[in-house]
């Protein structure tokens, strides 16, 4: 079943002389391809069951995209490219507008970035326990590992296009096709429509490969016309929409990156704490796992065509590092993110591992990694699941997560019908609101950009509140037309339990706020 696999995926004169190391009959059951591949469906599919029962409200980013999903359009506002909110749209359809469709969505997308990741960790590394390391240390990179599951929405879609991207042009350095350039016009289309930092990911792989001659070829050959014009459809499409609704992607951007003209020493700064927080603890654990009294025995010969991979994939990562500090020292901006670099930097395990290999020495240690992995993964696990069960201001600030919007729904039918139109303050509480109340249209009071088209309604109200149960003191002042609720959160290891408050003032259908 699997006696080809060296054949597929590892040159063939490192299959000839036996100098991967072992082959995949040997490997065991976790770093086979369907080992692996199992590993990782079982993760997502575990994470993907915290999402839909434990937490039982959507989180900050999904909300916002929840609120934007109310219709299928071309462009919703220009800060973000649609594909992520065609793709949530789509699956809305299908799976209601609760916690469910947002899991799928984030976990099959974060399923194919690592199936995908394995791939390239396949073709540049030649034993498949440090294939299978590369791609189970995504879990490493906190990004990736913690916060994907609370604040990343857009960057999922970018992350499947960059490893797709670069797997293709892999594929190319060896056997170039009119099929496989179209291909890589397709991913090309697929980040930028998922999100617009996939643009600086394509000038730094280009630079990259223009450094390297096997994949210098793959630039210079007339087919890349192929990949051009296959990227420039949908590209030249979402392009009009944008002219044609009048959206500036480069002022939203210039929003975005915030206040400019920090100092050299705010800069610098924010830009170590932003590398560090995405490569850590990735580089830390591989380091103190593997380096300390190495002695390299089992290192593995250098393969030309892997050493081409591997040496673009450093360049990436040094241009990326490079330009990154240039571009924001010149433009003096202190507000990078660690998630930033998912563009330069989502590759680094399959690197580590493919020097690993060369470096030797750490076989005896695999399961001392593997053993750090699991508990990481299941400590994650845990922390997700305590935060519904114990959502202390302390352990999780706002939790809102685990706030119970879904008790509204009792207030909102029996006053307004199955249809209404609600009226929060921001994009946030309007996600939230619908993904709670299944039927509602949901609108905002100031919406320069983007507003649900409208529909005919059962009923209007604006639904104001505070999070997680500060005072009633806080909320508006109430008259005849208000309707007071005042819930308890679901919180069986708290005592004395949290409380939210949340007010809903009737509208007449026809009130400017409700159209």
């Amino acid at each position: 079943m699997t006696d080809t696999y060296l054949d597929r995926d590892v040159p063939a004169a490192a299959a000839a002389t036996g100098s991967h190391g072992a082959s995949t009959l040997q490997a065991p059951f976790w770093a086979r391809p369907e080992g692996v591949a199992l590993i990782v469906a079982l993760w997502m599919v575990l994470h993907a069951a915290i999402a839909v029962v434990f937490e039982i409200a959507v989180n900050a980013d999904d909300a916002i995209e929840s609120y934007m999903v109310q219709s299928l359009e071309l462009s919703y506002v220009p800060r973000n490219p649609p594909l992520y909110d065609w793709l949530l749209w789509g699956l809305q359809r299908i799976f209601g507008v609760g916690t469910l469709s947002f899991a799928v969505l984030r976990y099959t997308l974060l399923f194919a970035c690592a199936m995908l990741v394995y791939r390239v960790a396949r073709r540049m590394i030649a034993d498949p326990r440090l294939q299978a390391l590369a791609t189970f240390s995504l879990s490493f990179i906190w990004v990736i590992g913690y916060h994907s599951h609370r604040i990343l929405t857009h960057s999922n879609v970018m992350i499947v296009a960059i490893a797709g991207t670069f797997l293709t042009v892999m594929a190319l350095s060896r056997h170039k096709s009119l099929g496989l350039y179209a291909g890589l016009g397709l991913w090309i289309a697929a980040g930028v429509l998922g999100k617009f930092g996939f643009v600086a990911f394509l000038g730094a792989l280009l630079v990259a490969c223009l450094l390297e001659p096997a994949y210098r070829k793959v630039i210079l050959d007339p087919r890349l016309l192929v990949t051009v014009v296959v990227a420039a459809v949908p590209l030249g499409i979402y392009g009009f929409a944008l002219w044609r609704y009048g959206q500036n992607v480069a002022e939203a951007t210039a929003q975005t990156i915030g206040a400019t003209g920090a100092g050299w020493d705010a800069v610098v700064s924010s830009m170590v704490g932003a590398l560090f927080g995405y490569v850590l603890p990735l580089v830390l654990v591989v380091a103190l796992v593997f380096l300390p009294y190495n002695r390299g025995e089992g290192a593995i010969a250098d393969d030309p065509e892997r050493a081409a991979a591997r040496r673009v994939l450093r360049s990436i990562i040094v241009i990326g590092i490079v330009a990154t500090l240039a571009t924001t020292l010149a433009m003096g901006t202190a507000s990078l993110r660690d998630r930033y670099f998912h563009v330069f930097l989502l590759l680094l395990p399959v690197y580590l591992f493919a020097e690993l290999e060369r470096l030797g020495g750490w076989r005896p240690r695999v399961w001392i990694y593997l053993t750090l992995l699991a508990v990481v993964s299941v400590g994650i696990m845990l922390s997700r699941m305590v935060v519904p069960l114990w959502p202390d201001p302390r352990l999780c600030g706002r939790c809102i997560a685990a706030e119970p919007l879904y008790k509204l729904q009792v207030a909102v039918t029996n006053k307004l019908g199955a249809s209404p139109t609600l009226v929060a303050d921001d994009r946030t509480s309007a996600g939230r609101l619908r993904a709670a109340i299944p039927g509602a249209r949901v609108v905002i009071v100031r919406e320069n950009q983007y507003r649900p088209p409208a529909r005919t309604t059962t009923g209007c109200a604006r639904v104001t509140g505070i999070f997680n149960g500060l005072p009633k003191l806080l909320l508006p002042p109430a008259d005849q037309s208000t309707i007071e609720v005042s819930v308890k959160w679901w919180s069986p290891w708290m005592n004395p339990h949290r409380w939210s408050d949340w007010q809903m003032t009737i509208l007449p259908p026809d009130d400017p706020l409700c159209r």
